[in-house]
């Protein structure tokens, strides 16, 4: 037996894979365009083509747009088409995703013999491998495979290759068809492949036409959701308190769901309602969709939607509860500010039954936020560094971040935060032989929300919390239509605002002081917001 190993994605196959296929079928491997010998002789055509598709467990993402199962499919339709005219005998495999390792190769290799119970243990001496992408063909040349360069060999014809064509469906208004790679290039199996799953162009053209997604399908690439969704899960529990008996049961949306913790708490109580989370992230994908195979939400209906918050995705007066839980911010800061705040809102208003509220928790910025402070910064607490030192130092590391002082952080702050181009200023003052920072009340909340965020520190910088302050937030969920459920007893019925004691002591006393600037000592900002909307009724 002698195998060709043909890994990659498989988002789409290409006539020129079908020509090129054919050739390295029938003729003897030295003769293909574009073949590298390896360490061994590979003399016969193969007989066995093991299709083997990375990043398995990826999908609703630029990368990788489409699900594992739908191009398990399209890579079947496509042999099972080319067996009309060769006979060979063909695997289909998935290989998960393995970031970005110089054990790519290796990997894949030992993943295909576990998958087979050893029944297909590739050597150089074995198989050929058929690969266009130059840093994964060195990665299997530096293994001794010989490799069969495909596209690469036919860079002279210009031969479009699966993303490519993918590109160019993502960047179609309307129908995937009119595209000339698309109508030109495409083998007849995967353009079938798409007839019958229309909706799988469909979602290629929305996340490349996706403002806000990266190629990943992110908001972001600076953050490590490792430790992030570690840190937001520690204190979920409280989280849930805050907004516990405003939910109405239903159906009830978390947007920006992340990994799914919120809902499985919402489940616990809520087991007889509808329950619906929304994310962009992929990684967040994978998850909560894990979360949901080891049954943490119970007996409730639980359904995951990958997609952009600002997408419309359910029917009008539909929702009993949306709850936007640390989201807005994040569509403040990688939207167009205000403009896609009071849209989205404007959405969640349209989607809510008359009666159904809207749970907002998330930071606020304090109230009368352009008033001149003082702010102490201690420079005892870790490495007291210059400004000028710390903006020439490029390590961002959460192990260097941890060794600094609060008063260096806030010099690190003022560089990195929104890339220097918030208009953060300052000037440095002394009051009793200490030495302060003068600063708008707004801008020394924002650095203290954000000063021991130093697992995802290059990520926060890219987001602003104190852009508003509790009466504009009301302000504008009036504006747009809502009512505001307000709470004159300040308890947990109804719209709050709140400094949480926890980070006062273990984040600010001792690190940090507010002063006017008579030097009294100032109110500690608030660090959080709970408001409850309603959707009025007739």
């Amino acid at each position: 037996m002698s195998f060709l190993l043909f890994p990659g994605r498989h988002l789409a196959n290409t006539t020129f894979q079908e020509q090129y296929l054919k050739c390295v079928l029938t003729e003897p491997s030295a003769s293909l365009p574009g073949f590298i010998p390896g360490s061994a002789a590979v003399a016969k055509p193969p007989t066995e083509i093991i299709f083997a598709i990375t990043s398995s467990n990826q999908e609703n993402s630029r990368f990788n747009p489409i699900p594992f199962h739908i191009r398990a499919v399209g890579v079947d339709r496509f042999a099972r088409q080319m067996q009309k005219h060769t006979p060979f005998r063909y695997r289909v495999l998935g290989i998960p995703h393995y970031g970005h390792t110089q054990n790519f190769a290796a990997f894949t290799i030992k993943e295909i013999a576990y998958q087979s119970e050893h029944t297909i243990q590739l050597t150089p001496e074995n198989c050929l491998v058929l690969c266009s992408t130059p840093e994964v063909i060195r990665l299997y040349q530096g293994m001794g495979f010989a490799i069969a360069s495909a596209e690469l060999s036919a860079a002279d014809s210009h031969p479009a290759t699966p993303i490519e064509i993918i590109r160019e469906i993502g960047g179609q208004q309307q129908s995937w068809r009119a595209g000339k790679l698309a109508s030109s290039q495409l083998a007849a199996s995967h353009a079938s492949l798409f007839e019958d799953f229309p909706e799988v162009p469909q979602r290629i053209a929305r996340l490349y036409q996706d403002p806000l997604t990266n190629q990943e399908g992110s908001l972001t690439t600076t953050r490590n959701y490792s430790t992030y969704a570690r840190g937001m899960n520690e204190i979920i529990r409280l989280k849930y308190q805050d907004i516990q008996k405003a939910i109405r049961s239903g159906r009830i949306v978390d947007e920006g769901c992340a990994d799914g913790a919120l809902l499985a708490e919402i489940s616990r109580d809520f087991p007889d309602s509808d329950l619906f989370g929304i994310d962009l992230s992929s990684e967040f994908a994978s998850r909560f969709l894990e979360r949901q195979r080891a049954g943490e939400f119970g007996g409730a209906y639980v359904h995951f939607f990958h997609r952009n918050l600002f997408d419309r995705v359910f029917e009008p007066e539909s929702i009993d509860t949306t709850i936007c839980n640390s989201t807005l911010h994040e569509i403040w800061s990688y939207g167009d500010g205000e403009t896609s705040v009071r849209r989205y809102l404007a959405e969640k208003l349209r989607q809510l039954r008359p009666g159904g509220r809207l749970l907002i928790r998330d930071v606020v910025g304090p109230n009368d936020g352009e008033r001149e402070v003082l702010l102490w910064c201690s420079d005892a607490d870790g490495q007291n560094l210059s400004a000028t030192k710390i903006v020439q130092h490029k390590d961002r590391s959460t192990e260097w971040l941890r060794t600094l002082s609060t008063r260096s952080r806030f010099f690190l702050f003022a560089h990195d935060f929104l890339s220097g181009q918030s208009g953060f200023s300052f000037k440095e003052v002394s009051l009793h032989n200490r030495p302060m920072f003068q600063l708008p009340f707004r801008q020394a909340a924002e650095f203290l929300s954000k000063k021991d965020y130093t697992d995802n520190w290059s990520s926060e910088m890219n987001e602003e919390f104190c852009f508003w302050d509790f009466s504009k937030w009301k302000q504008v969920l009036t504006e747009i239509g809502f009512q505001i459920v307000e709470n004159p007893n300040n308890d947990a019925d109804g719209s709050r605002v709140y400094t949480n004691p926890w980070i006062v002591e273990h984040r600010h006393a001792g690190h940090a002081e507010i002063l006017n600037l008579d030097g009294q000592m100032s109110l500690w900002p608030p660090t959080n917001m709970v408001l409850i909307a309603e959707r009025k009724i007739g």
